[in-house]
Order: structure tokens, then sequence, then C-alpha cells
């Protein structure tokens, strides 16, 4: 039986959350800084017909902590990853709200991990912005980021319901380097790319990557050189 390719989430109206915001340890009944854009959705799964899932960690909502670029922060919220509409999705009651400024959000920790909102320069196409887990923290920061498209598969012809087809999510997994405010740049797993990106420090990373026989191919290997990139940026800074 053929199945009907569906449009993706629209996203309309726009309403105030309000969350308790903790400020300075003490919790605060206010309406949060951040205003919030509800997603109406088709039914209570619009991906149903749909091989694969779209969210990380997965469908249910994992309560996490937003911190705001004021130096607040709102606890106990649920979050998840949209990686189709690249949004954090978050739920409240019945509504599954989206932010309409990220940019003014610092981090968001869910499910022991943490994103970022971050312009950021794609290996093909216009720069964009978008969300990242950060795999590596401080003044240079290992991104990951996924995406999610549907694409569509024929399907062998069967003698009883003729020509068919799957539809399914193909992701896409990307790695970046941010320094400071910049806008995140595309990197691939290897030492050509990476030290390119981290040209300031050459001569140190290479001795830093023949010392303990990096190959490139881990995301640990890659993490310790950031690390070790922002531990030489701290001592010329001194």
């Amino acid at each position: 039986m053929k199945k009907k390719l569906l449009i993706p989430i629209f996203m309309t109206g726009i309403i105030i959350l309000s969350l308790c915001q903790t400020v300075a340890g003490q919790i605060h009944h206010n309406t949060m800084s951040q205003y919030m854009r509800r997603s109406i959705i088709e039914g209570a799964n619009p991906y149903g017909d749909i091989e694969g899932v779209p969210y990380y960690p997965g469908p249910k909502f994992k309560s996490g902590i937003i911190y705001h670029r004021d130096s607040t922060k709102t606890s106990n919220v649920p979050m998840r990853l949209n990686h189709f509409i690249d949004q954090i999705e978050f739920k409240h009651g019945e509504n599954i709200m989206m932010l309409i400024k990220p940019d003014e959000i610092d981090r968001l920790i869910f499910d022991h991990l943490t994103f970022i909102y971050s312009e950021f320069d794609p290996p093909i196409g216009k720069p964009g912005a978008g969300f990242f887990e950060v795999m590596a923290m401080g003044y240079c920061k290992l991104l990951y980021r996924r995406s999610s498209e549907i694409k569509r598969e024929d399907l062998p012809v069967s003698n009883f319901s003729g020509g068919n087809y799957r539809d399914y999510f193909k992701i896409t997994e990307e790695y970046y380097i941010k320094k400071g405010d910049d806008p995140a740049q595309f990197i691939r797993k290897s030492k050509r790319k990476i030290f390119k990106t981290l040209s300031d420090y050459t001569s140190e990373l290479e001795d830093y990557v023949n010392k303990n026989n990096f190959t490139f191919k881990s995301d640990e290997e890659i993490i310790d050189l950031i690390y070790y990139y922002n531990a030489l940026k701290a001592k010329e800074e001194k």
C-alpha cells in the first residue's frame, strides 16, 4: 500500500510560557523572558508513516535546564531535539513549543548533554544557524550536528499492489569547530582539516598528536585535542 509523504510541521501562534525561573539561587514564578511559538501538528505523531525517528534522544521529552544569556536559568523543562526542523522542542501541558529567539539562550542541558544555538558555515550551501550538541567546552568548542530529511525509496513492484515505496528519515551527522562567538566551521575528521581550523598552534598540536599517536578516527581524540588547544590558548593569555 502506498504511503503519503507527510508535510513538515506547521508552526503558528505565539504564546507566553510561564515557568519557574531560578535567579541567583532563588526560585521566582516569573514569565520567561523568552517568547515561545506553539507547534500545531497533524495528530499525536506527525511522522507516523515515515520510517525512523527525527527526535533526540527519542520521542519522549527529557527534563532539563535552560541557561539564559542574562545569567538566569529555567529548570525542569521537558525538552527534546527535533533534527528534522532543527528545533529544540519543549512540552508545556498539551502544547509543543519552540523558541522564537534561540540566540538569546546561552545553552540547554538535558539527558546529560549540552546544546547551543550558533551560526555555522556548512560544507555546502549558504551560512545558517541551528542547534548543536557540545562535545568539548571552552573558548574553542567541538560541536556535533544532526539533521534529517525525508527520502522516498521505490520498492519492487508487486503483482497485487502494483508500484510501492517507503518514506524514511535520512540522518546526516556533521562535526564543527567554533571559536569564541565566531560561526561554527565544518570539519572532517582528518588531521589536515582540523589543523587548518586550529592553525594558530600548528607546531604545538603537531607535537601533541605525534606524542599520543592520534589517528583522528575517534571522537575522543578530537575532544582531547580541542581541550589541549584551549589549554594553550589560556596559557598564552595569562
